[in-house]
């Protein structure tokens, strides 16, 4: 539906609430995040050479702002004239283990959100999130979701997350924001039980929204629940997955269970990153958010379609920068010039966390992609699990659906041996819970020390 389509009175609340969003809310949190989407919309429509100049310079005055203002910095060119791939790469034990040396000596004048994450690690962290670096994020969501044809004010309902983020959890200015945006998150929790998954599906859908914006585990158990039960659901206009990759077999699952628009997005608040896939098969990454680099194991940047570690510098948090800042995930990155016609950088694949891989006895590491084809390729499989506790085994959890039969696991069983080469016992079980990280995400490995 487009703008035009849409009801007057969604247009004309749409029109007031955008006006009363810069003129009041703006101002007083300080940052512009609905103006910036119209900034962004702008932004793209510059010529390739004005944005590579816009990025360029924005990078070299956030470089001399961090010689200057951060201590754990302090030793860059005053005037930012250096090249980023000089700089040590960082992660988030560095800044962890010297907090101070990693926080702008005038971060007290310098507002923040205070941002918490267990990520796909399970290791939480608190850290402060400058708020123009937070309204990047929120207006590239604005700009994107928009393009997609789901408008500022639209109803939409959040799936997954913590249950902390429903209402109880929040003070009075978020709760009338949300309110005004008409976003819902009363279905919050990390449960994917098939009776949890079928209840949030058929109140989702009750719900009349124009989009819903969740964690891909959460709203694929919806929907494999729905298909399950038989239940003709009516999905909204757009589905948003998040926190997750989004694997083959549940989008499939998604697609005929509500009939709606699925695109995936990956982002992280730490170090600053958004994406969205685009009908390619591309993550169209936003590139006046960041620059994001692909490094192989010796810290070179890794070729187009090679695998290696998503290194991010946020061209915006001046409170905490995050200058070459070590995500902890596995990407690919992807051509520069996409077939959907979309300009700007892009990553062909998320594959995993750093953390994630099979050990093998002669010292090989296997990331999570090795593992994918066969899940892919059965019908009885909801969703899967390798869990590594000694070097020489493996366990595969599967949640199994109906179709499951005695010759999927044979199958699976086979490419999985051929892909360890032949080095580790494999075992099947469909009796073993998967496990969930503290941030409700689901892992496809999981390691334990022998």
């Amino acid at each position: 539906m487009t703008t035009m389509e849409r009801p007057l009175t969604d247009r004309a609340y749409h029109r007031v609430l955008a006006t009363a969003t810069r003129l009041a809310v703006e101002p007083v949190l300080g940052v512009r995040f609905v103006s910036r989407a119209r900034w962004i919309e702008k932004w793209w429509q510059r010529p390739e050479e004005q944005r590579e100049a816009w990025r360029a310079e924005a990078l070299r005055s956030m470089l001399a702002y961090c010689s200057t203002k951060v201590p754990a910095f302090s030793e860059l060119p005053a005037n930012g004239d250096i090249d980023l791939t000089e700089l040590a790469v960082i992660d988030k034990q560095m800044i962890i283990g010297e907090p101070d040396a990693y926080l702008s000596i005038d971060h007290e004048r310098l507002p923040a959100v205070e941002k918490h994450t267990g990520g796909s690690t399970g290791d939480p962290w608190n850290y402060p999130l400058d708020r123009v670096a937070w309204a990047e994020s929120y207006a590239i969501q604005i700009h994107r979701f928009e393009q997609l044809g789901v408008a500022y004010g639209d109803r939409r309902v959040t799936l997954g997350f913590p249950t902390s983020l429903g209402l109880q959890g929040m003070g009075a200015q978020k709760r009338l924001r949300l309110a005004a945006e008409r976003t819902d998150v009363s279905l919050c929790g990390f449960e994917v039980d098939r009776e949890t998954s079928l209840n949030r599906a058929i109140k989702a859908s009750a719900m009349g929204a124009s989009m819903w914006y969740g964690y891909a585990s959460t709203i694929a158990a919806m929907a494999s629940a729905a298909l399950e039960a038989r239940l003709s659901l009516p999905g909204p206009r757009l589905i948003v997955t998040m926190a997750e990759p989004l694997w083959p077999n549940w989008k499939d699952d998604i697609d005929a269970a509500f009939g709606s628009r699925v695109v995936e997005e990956y982002g992280c608040n730490d170090g600053g990153i958004m994406a969205h896939r685009c009908a390619a098969g591309l993550l169209h990454l936003a590139d006046h958010q960041s620059v994001v680099e692909v490094l192989d194991d010796d810290g070179q940047p890794c070729p187009e379609g090679a695998e290696g570690d998503v290194v991010i510098t946020n061209l915006h948090a001046r409170h905490m920068p995050f200058l070459r800042y070590l995500v902890g995930d596995r990407g690919i990155l992807g051509p520069r010039h996409c077939p959907c016609g979309q300009p700007g950088r892009t990553l062909a694949a998320v594959t995993g966390r750093s953390g994630d891989f099979v050990l093998l006895p002669d010292g090989t590491e296997l990331s999570p992609v090795t593992f994918f084809n066969p899940f892919n390729e059965v019908d009885g499989v909801r969703r899967w699990q390798i869990v590594q506790s000694t070097t020489d085994a493996i366990i595969i959890r599967i949640d199994p659906r109906p179709e499951w039969n005695d010759s999927e696991g044979q199958l699976i069983r086979e490419w999985v041996e051929d892909q360890t080469r032949h080095q580790l016992r494999v075992e099947i079980t469909t009796d073993q819970p998967l496990e969930i990280t503290s941030g409700g995400k689901h892992k496809i490995i999981v390691r334990r020390s022998p």
